[in-house]
């Protein structure tokens, strides 16, 4: 096998480059990592990583305890 026996693989969704591949492999529905793992952007983003870090992102809001 060389080279010239792959084909070239792009997202079904944005059509972006991902990379190559054999010949005779079959993927089905590539997703580049931007379409596959969407993140948000802006404000939402924070919130976005801290719930994927922290399983529970509330337990991060501070509370005044009752004396």
């Amino acid at each position: 096998m060389n080279i010239y026996d792959k084909k070239s693989v792009r997202c079904s969704q944005c059509d972006r480059f991902i990379g190559e591949i054999d010949a005779d492999a079959v993927v089905v529905l590539p997703k580049c990592g931007r379409c596959a793992n969407p993140m948000p952007e802006g404000d939402d983003k924070v919130q976005y990583i801290v719930s994927k870090f922290n399983p529970n992102p509330k337990s991060l809001i501070p509370i005044d305890s009752v004396t």
